[in-house]
Formats: C-alpha cells, sequence, structure tokens
C-alpha cells in the first residue's frame, strides 16, 4: 500500500510540472514596450489566440520564448 502511494505522489508531481509548462509569446513593437502574452493566463486557446492576433494587428512582432 505505501509503494502504491508513493507512485500516485510521484505521478501528481510529475503530470502537475507538466500541467504548470505553458506556451508564451515575446510581443516587440519599436517605441514600445515588450509584452509577454502566456496561454497560462487566459481561460481558453481562442482568448489567447485572439489576444496575440490583436496585438499583431496593432503592429507588435510576436515570436515564441523558451
Amino acid at each position: 500500500m505505501k509503494k502504491l502511494l508513493f507512485i500516485a505522489a510521484i505521478a501528481a508531481t510529475f503530470i502537475g510540472g507538466l500541467s504548470s509548462c505553458s506556451k508564451c509569446q515575446i510581443c516587440t513593437k519599436e517605441n514600445s514596450n515588450e509584452v509577454r502574452i502566456c496561454e497560462k493566463d487566459y481561460s481558453s486557446n481562442t482568448a489567447y489566440g485572439f489576444t496575440l492576433d490583436s496585438y499583431e494587428a496593432s503592429g507588435y512582432s510576436c515570436k515564441g520564448s523558451i
């Protein structure tokens, strides 16, 4: 039973660590501050994509970050 709980705890830690990773974009525009847009900050992929599209339509150049 202890082995099962230990394995479950390790698995939960690993899975939790994966969910904390998210896609981020760094958007830059001449004479403007750099903006970091991360997927984790939005309730859906649609909202995240809409925000990126809005910045790019405003003249920002967005590139993925590590």
